[in-house]
């Protein structure tokens, strides 16, 4: 059984107490061929998969999408009609932990892993050819919650190339290299929670391969290895989002939103009323949070023909407009991007309709 305790800040940890000390002692020696961890020790394995056979369910779960073995390597393909990224998850639940995994990305294709809890997704990282960012995910069932940006960094990860990724976890903190090269460090107080499995999504194709699983406990020389990471953080320049004008938008819109969200208070009252008229909408009407061609239909249906309807779905849009508009009206940079998404979307709105 874990031994659980509270800090000097109040942050809840767990430690392993159950795993003897011994476990911990030489495993620098015994992992040489490893990765070394910054943020913590590595203890036993609880996972190493070489994907040697063939893909064993007792581990790994396939949400959607193609997945497959080949010569020890695990092939994940997104299929166009299933309108969703290829997933594919195996059981995870420690708070301090360690993961590291070989990845290919073909061509362009896009990689999200992804840690869920026991309410849905927990936090993610984004892997494109150009650039990683790792995220607090919303809370789904929560209109209130948001997915701020921990960390972003530009990268250079060539396709069809094999790269190593480390991924460290010790409550409110984590710690993600690509190649030891290129890193993410976040903290959020949403990440000290236990989880229940670890998922690659996957959009377009990718492999992965020599997949390991560590317990782990705090690096006591962390702090002074966390100030050299920081100290190249604050250096980094800003990630270059210049070629998708909804991407940053969204990306500028949360920055300013998680400042908000943790000052201002007439900010913070816009958000509520908007949260209340989606949750009274999403009462009367629960269709409104589902997915798929049927509960399309029926919303459609609804706001042409059902008049409370109609006028729930008024109230949460006129808060939604409140509350934007004042984001807005703080930071004019993402307003700039506002108009400019807008004035993009209007002029292939334009093209679209010519071509008719």
């Amino acid at each position: 059984m874990k031994n659980h305790h509270t800090d000097r800040v109040g942050i809840r940890r767990v430690s392993l107490g159950w795993i003897p000390v011994a476990m911990f002692l030489g495993v620098a020696t015994a992992l040489a061929g490893e990765v070394q961890p910054l943020m913590v020790q590595r203890g036993s394995c609880w996972l190493e998969e070489a994907f040697s056979g063939a893909l064993d369910t007792n581990k790994w779960k396939v949400a959607i999408g193609s997945w497959k073995i080949e010569n020890g390597v695990l092939a994940g393909t997104e299929r166009p009609d299933d309108h969703h990224a290829a997933v594919i998850k195996t059981p995870f639940s420690n708070i301090t932990a360690v993961a590291q995994f070989s990845f290919m990305c073909k061509g362009d294709a896009r990689l999200h892993i992804g840690l869920n809890d026991v309410g849905g997704h927990n936090s993610s990282i984004q892997i494109r050819p150009d650039a990683m960012v790792m995220l607090k995910n919303a809370d789904r069932k929560n209109p209130r919650t948001y997915a701020p940006i921990l960390d972003e960094t530009g990268a250079t990860l060539a396709p069809d190339t094999w790269h190593t990724m480390v991924v460290e976890l010790n409550g409110a903190e984590m710690l993600a290299r690509v190649d030891d090269k290129f890193f993410l460090c976040g903290t959020h107080p949403g990440l000290n929670r236990a989880k229940t499995d670890l998922a690659f999504a996957v959009s377009g194709a990718a492999l992965f391969r020599e997949v390991k699983l560590w317990h782990a406990i705090p690096n006591p020389d962390w702090a002074a290895e966390k100030g050299k990471l920081l100290a190249r953080q604050t250096a980094r320049p800003a990630l270059d989002r210049s070629g998708n004008l909804q991407e940053a938008y969204a990306a500028a819109e949360v920055k300013v939103r998680d400042r908000l969200m943790k000052a201002d208070e007439k900010f913070q009252a816009l958000v509520d009323v908007r949260a209340c008229a989606m949750e009274a909408l999403a009462k009367a009407f629960p269709v409104v949070n589902r997915k798929g061609a049927k509960a399309d239909a029926e919303k459609k249906r609804l706001a042409q023909e059902d008049a409370k309807f109609k006028q729930l779905q008024k109230t949460v849009q006129a808060a939604q407009k409140n509350e934007r508009d004042y984001l807005l009206a703080q930071a004019p940079e993402v307003k700039a991007a506002w108009a400019a998404l807008l004035a993009a979307n209007q002029a292939k709105a334009k093209a679209a309709a010519a071509k008719k």
